[in-house]
C-alpha cells in the first residue's frame, strides 16, 4: 500500500509534468515563421494566429475554473487533453498538405489555448488543495514546467528536427499523449479523495448557537457576486492584463524580431533561413528558462514573505511591474540580434514571476472555494491589450516590409523587412506607457489601505479649545 506522503509526491510530480503540455502554446514563436512560409501567411496573419491562442487561454479561464470547482479535476483534464492532441494533429496535417487557411490555423491554436487552460486549472487547484501549508511552492512547480515547456521542445527541435517542422509537430503530438497517459492516474486518484473529503465535510453536523434556521450559507453566490464590486479585484485585473500583454506580445513576436535583425546584419547572398530558425529557437528557449526561474523564485519568495515576514504577497508585484518597464526601454534600443538574449531572459523572468504570484494572490484575497473560477476571471484580462498590441506589432512589421524574389526559388517571392529594429520598434513606445500604468496600479494596490486610513484620521472632527476648557471644568 502506497503511503499518504508518497502518493502526494506522485500527485505533485504528475501536475508538474502536465505543465509541459500546457506550455506548448508558447512554442509557437519557434516555428511560426516556417509555418507562415509554408502556408504563405504574412506577419499580421501569424500574429492573429498567435493571438487566438491567447484568446483561447483567456476565454477558457472562468469556464475551466467553474468545471474544476464543481466537477473536479478529472473532467477538466479529459477536456484539455482531447483538445490539445486533436489540435496539433490538425495543425500538422495542414502543414503537410500546405493548405493555406488562416481561419483553420487560428482555430487549432485557439483550441490549444483552451485545452492548456483546462489542464492548468485542474493542476493548479489540485496542488493548492493538496499542499495548503506550502501553497506558493506547490503551485509554482506546474507553473514552472508550463514556462519550461518551450525550452524543452525547442532543444529537441534544434537537435533532432532542424528545419523539419512537420516531423517536429509529429513528435509533439506523440510526446503529449505519452505524458498525459503517465500523469493522468495520480490526478484522478487525488480528485476522488478530495471529492470524498468535501462530501464528508459537507454532511458533517455542526452546532449553531442562537439559530432557529440551521441553513448553510450560500457562499458561492456571495463570493462570486462580491468579486465584481471589490476594488482589489479590478486592480489585480488591470495588473494582470497589462503585465501579461507585454510579455505575450514579446513572446509571440520575438521570432520576427530575430528575422528583422538577422536579415539586416547578414549579407543577402547568405542563406540565412537556418540561422534565423536557430536563433528563433534560442530566443524561445531562453525565454522558457527565464520563465521557469521566474515562477520558481516567485513561488518561494511568496511563501517566505508571508510566513517569515508576515507581509502580503502583492508587495512582490513591484518586481515584475518595474522590470517590464525596463524591458520595454531595452527592446526599443536593441540594434543587433546578439543583443536580444538579455532582454528575452528578462522578459521571460518577469512574465513567469507575474503568472506564478498572481494566482496565489487571488487565492489569498478571495479564498480557495471558488479559486479556479476567480483566477479564471482575472486571467481573462490580457485578451484586449494582448490582442491589440500583438496585432499592432504585425501591422507595423508588414508596413515596413517589401516583396523580393526568393533566392532559393526563382519562381516565388517573399515578404521581408530589411530595416532591422525600425521594422517594429515603435511599438515599444506604446508598451512603455502600458508598463507605467501597471506600476501605478501596483502602488495603489499596496498602499490603498494606508491611504484610506490616513483619510479617515484626517476626516475625524477635532475638539475645539473652548470645548477642552469646559471638559476640564466639568471634571
Amino acid at each position: 500500500m502506497i503511503s499518504r506522503n508518497v502518493q502526494r509526491v506522485f500527485v505533485l510530480l504528475s501536475c508538474t509534468f502536465l505543465g509541459l503540455i500546457c506550455g506548448t502554446l508558447y512554442l509557437y514563436s519557434s516555428y511560426s515563421p516556417q509555418l507562415a512560409n509554408q502556408l504563405h501567411y504574412s506577419a499580421s496573419d501569424s500574429s492573429i494566429i498567435a493571438l487566438c491562442g491567447t484568446i483561447g487561454v483567456a476565454i477558457a479561464g472562468p469556464i475551466s475554473g467553474a468545471v474544476v470547482d464543481r466537477k473536479g479535476y478529472t473532467v477538466s483534464l479529459l477536456i484539455g487533453g482531447i483538445l490539445i492532441i486533436s489540435s496539433y494533429i490538425g495543425l500538422k496535417r495542414q502543414f503537410d498538405y500546405a493548405w493555406s487557411n488562416v481561419q483553420f490555423s487560428s482555430f487549432t491554436i485557439f483550441l490549444v489555448g483552451v485545452g492548456s487552460t483546462f489542464i492548468n486549472s485542474a493542476c493548479l487547484k489540485c496542488c493548492a488543495v493538496s499542499f495548503p501549508s506550502i501553497r506558493g511552492v506547490a503551485t509554482s512547480l506546474p507553473l514552472a514546467l508550463y514556462g519550461l515547456s518551450a525550452l524543452f521542445y525547442s532543444v529537441i527541435a534544434s537537435v533532432f528536427y532542424p528545419g523539419d517542422t512537420s516531423n517536429f509537430l509529429g513528435f509533439l503530438v506523440m510526446s503529449i499523449i505519452f505524458i498525459y497517459l503517465i500523469c493522468f492516474p495520480s490526478v484522478y486518484i487525488a480528485d476522488c479523495e478530495h471529492k470524498l473529503k468535501s462530501a464528508s465535510t459537507f454532511h458533517k453536523p455542526s452546532v449553531t448557537v442562537n439559530s432557529t434556521h440551521h441553513h448553510p450559507p450560500n457562499t458561492d453566490s456571495q463570493s462570486i457576486s462580491s468579486l465584481f464590486t471589490d476594488v482589489k479585484f479590478w486592480l489585480l485585473f488591470l495588473i494582470t492584463g497589462t503585465l501579461a500583454a507585454m510579455g505575450q506580445m514579446y513572446i509571440y513576436s520575438v521570432g520576427y524580431m530575430v528575422k528583422a535583425l538577422v536579415t539586416k546584419a547578414l549579407p543577402a547572398e547568405m542563406n540565412v533561413n537556418i540561422i534565423i530558425q536557430q536563433d528563433q529557437q534560442f530566443q524561445v528557449g531562453l525565454i522558457s528558462i527565464a520563465n521557469f526561474i521566474g515562477r520558481i523564485v516567485s513561488g518561494i519568495s511568496g511563501d517566505i514573505i508571508t510566513q517569515s515576514f508576515h507581509k502580503p504577497r502583492e508587495s512582490l508585484l513591484f518586481i515584475p511591474a518595474i522590470g517590464m518597464g525596463i524591458c520595454q526601454l531595452l527592446a526599443f534600443n536593441i540594434e543587433s540580434y546578439t543583443e536580444l538574449p538579455s532582454n528575452s531572459f528578462l522578459i521571460g523572468f518577469f512574465y513567469g514571476f507575474t503568472f506564478c504570484i498572481l494566482p496565489i494572490i487571488v487565492g489569498d484575497a478571495f479564498g480557495m472555494e471558488n479559486f479556479s473560477f476567480n483566477w479564471g476571471i482575472v486571467s481573462m484580462s490580457p485578451i484586449v491589450p494582448s490582442f491589440y498590441f500583438t496585432k499592432l506589432f504585425g501591422q507595423i512589421y508588414d508596413s515596413n516590409s517589401v516583396t523580393i524574389q526568393d533566392l532559393n526559388d526563382a519562381n516565388s517571392n517573399t515578404f521581408v523587412c530589411t530595416l532591422g529594429k525600425l521594422c517594429y520598434n515603435s511599438i515599444f513606445k506604446l508598451t512603455l506607457a502600458l508598463s507605467i500604468s501597471a506600476i501605478i496600479a501596483v502602488v495603489v494596490l499596496n498602499f490603498r489601505e494606508f491611504i484610506s486610513k490616513r483619510r479617515k484620521i484626517t476626516s475625524l472632527p477635532l475638539a475645539s479649545p473652548t470645548q477642552g476648557i469646559v471638559n476640564e471644568k466639568v471634571n
